[in-house]
């Protein structure tokens, strides 16, 4: 098996704040589309992850700050919607530093 194979596939999650969640919705241009209540958002969110997981993919959640999200739109003259939260996800989890293998440190 090559290296790339052995590595799980990873994939980054959203993940807003119940206390975000009506400002969220307040912004986000494609507001329509996004589940009425964070509580039905966190289920779905959460089956989603678990479904990936059976596919053999680890979906992280990554903590996003709903202000520091528009200020990063913003900047970007880009709307808040699927598309950039996605892409502002990306961003976050490949600037975040590496964890560690404890397995192989000696």
């Amino acid at each position: 098996m090559s290296q790339n194979q052995d590595k799980p596939q990873k994939a980054g999650l959203c993940w807003i704040r119940p206390d975000q969640w009506d400002r969220l919705k307040q912004v986000a241009e494609d507001s329509d589309r996004l589940e009425a209540s964070w509580e039905e958002w966190e289920a779905k969110s959460l089956e989603m992850i678990e479904v990936f997981a059976t596919r053999g993919i680890c979906i992280e959640k990554v903590d996003v700050d709903v202000e520091v999200l528009i200020a990063w739109c913003e900047e970007r003259d880009q709307p808040v919607n699927a598309s950039t939260r996605a892409e502002y996800v990306t961003k976050k989890m490949l600037s975040a530093p590496p964890i560690k293998d404890i397995r192989q440190v000696h």
